[in-house]
């Protein structure tokens, strides 16, 4: 509160009392005036007169409350079971003398072809357990489901290539694919003793791939001039079917290469057969 001058005080004592002020009324102001200036003005504010507007004061804008989002709940992928495939049974029911070797698979260059009627046959089962012994061949028949099968030879028609002198195709149908497949793993050249150890070994390191199952095995036997001959024989399973080839010759004229192609011509001959339900 603001403070007002003595001399104010004074004044507005006089005009109360009268124009002329008396002697005592001169005393009552100038004793007003000690009492004035001995108050001390407080800050108490004013009282608002009843029926002013009382001020509204605006709220200054409070930000609404953000809304935290609900998570939406993920779904949780169920594991798809992994499918084994169903094997493929199928079979090649094709005679295998249709199957069989001919001078058109082999390479141009060399002339090969066959001697002589003696140089091609079928080989029935009765002959496989005529030559491997009754017991023997029997077991071999029954436990592997052979049917049938056929051989042939041909013999080189020059000496002007690099070839092995003769090359060796026999072709065995099996019932079943597993049949072909216990021939090549157990009816090898070695397990069964048809071969002489002394002459005959496997190649474990030639890293061939043919058909479902490949062996292959090497014959070497030196010579009086100390020369080797040689054999390569390649045997592979595919389906139900068991395709053996292999090249007769010396060693500087049989490479494991010629051998290989000429197994997988006749891979691609099985490949090509239509085939039936087992």
């Amino acid at each position: 509160m603001k403070k007002y001058p003595s001399s104010v005080i004074v004044l507005v004592v006089i005009i109360l009392v009268g124009c002329t002020p008396s002697q005592g009324s001169v005393q009552t102001a100038i004793a007003l005036t000690q009492v004035a200036q001995q108050i001390v003005p407080t800050n108490t504010p004013l009282p608002i007169p009843t029926g002013t507007n009382t001020p509204t004061i605006t709220p200054t804008d409070t930000p609404a409350p953000t809304e935290t989002p609900t998570p939406t709940p993920t779904e949780t992928p169920t594991s798809t079971p992994t499918l084994t495939p169903t094997p493929d049974l199928r079979i090649i029911l094709t005679d295998p003398k249709d199957i069989l070797m001919t001078a058109d698979d082999l390479p141009a260059d060399a002339r090969y072809s066959i001697p002589g009627p003696s140089w091609i046959s079928p080989h029935r089962n009765s002959e496989v357990i005529g030559g491997w012994g009754t017991e023997a061949g029997q077991e071999y028949v029954d436990r592997t489901g052979r049917v049938d099968g056929w051989w042939v030879i041909f013999s080189r028609g020059t000496n002007t290539v690099i070839a092995p002198e003769e090359i060796f195709c026999n072709v065995i149908l099996y019932e079943t694919a597993a049949g072909a497949q216990i021939t090549i793993l157990e009816y090898d050249m070695l397990t069964t003793r048809r071969a002489d150890p002394k002459y005959w070994s496997e190649v474990e390191d030639a890293n061939l791939e043919i058909g479902d199952l490949t062996r292959l095995y090497l014959f070497k036997q030196m010579q009086s001039g100390g020369d080797y001959r040689i054999e390569y024989r390649i045997e592979f399973s595919y389906r139900n079917y068991v395709i053996i080839v292999s090249g007769w010759g010396w060693e500087q004229e049989v490479k494991l290469d010629y051998i290989a192609d000429i197994a997988r011509v006749m891979l691609q001959k099985l490949e090509a057969q239509p085939l039936s339900e087992p």
